[in-house]
């Protein structure tokens, strides 16, 4: 089973009116778990949302992306990705063991030749076990005729291991080897200290600094 990745994008340089309108949802019928049916809204596949009508594709007789595992993997930059929220500039969800790197430069390209206007965008993300979290930032330049294309910027990432530096150097005398170091409470100079919630506050930090 392949790690979430969850993330969050940031898309700036247009309204959110502009934004919303390439974005498309649809009512669909769900089953609860005692068989009752009911409808919710929820956003298309990505496959088929506008910002990805400049991505070539094919689908099948039925309406299936055909070859979709590496069509994923190459334009969206996942094996697979999720998008539970789309609204005025704001992108949230979740994709199989990397960050939607592609997504983003997709999107970007999209809105702006839309719009012939500069887009710019930034990315949270963090593997659900923090073995990497990070920021990016991205941008597009205009290249005469051909029209907008995006570019990826600067980062910065870290993990759960410089995160459990961090902590050593803050309580030295809490020894981070005991077998219930998670789950134990332990003082320092009078202050109860949780090693979960203080990891938390550090990862915090970290977006804080980005």
């Amino acid at each position: 089973m392949a790690n979430h990745v969850h993330f969050t994008i940031h898309v700036e340089g247009i309204e959110d009116e502009q934004f919303n309108n390439s974005v498309i949802s649809e009512k669909r019928t769900r089953k609860d778990y005692d068989g009752n049916p009911y409808e919710v809204t929820e956003l298309v596949e990505i496959e088929h949302q506008p910002f990805m009508s400049r991505v070539d594709k094919s689908f099948d007789e039925d309406g299936h992306l055909e070859n979709s595992y590496d069509w994923y993997c190459e334009e969206v930059g996942a094996k697979w990705c999720c998008i539970d929220e789309m609204q005025d500039g704001y992108i949230a969800g979740y994709s199989a063991w990397r960050q939607p790197h592609e997504l983003v430069i997709n999107v970007i390209q999209y809105y702006a030749n839309k719009y012939d206007t500069e887009v710019t965008a930034s990315m949270t993300y963090e593997d659900e076990f923090r073995n990497f979290m990070g920021k990016q930032y991205y941008g597009c330049d205009k290249e005469g005729d051909e029209g907008w294309y995006a570019w990826e910027g600067d980062y910065n990432e870290t993990d759960a291991d410089a995160l459990m530096e961090q902590f050593k150097e803050l309580y030295p005398s809490i020894n981070t080897e005991d077998e219930d170091f998670w789950y134990n409470e332990y003082e320092v100079d009078g202050e109860k200290i949780y090693p979960n919630e203080v990891i938390d506050e550090l990862a915090d930090k970290f977006w804080e600094d980005c």
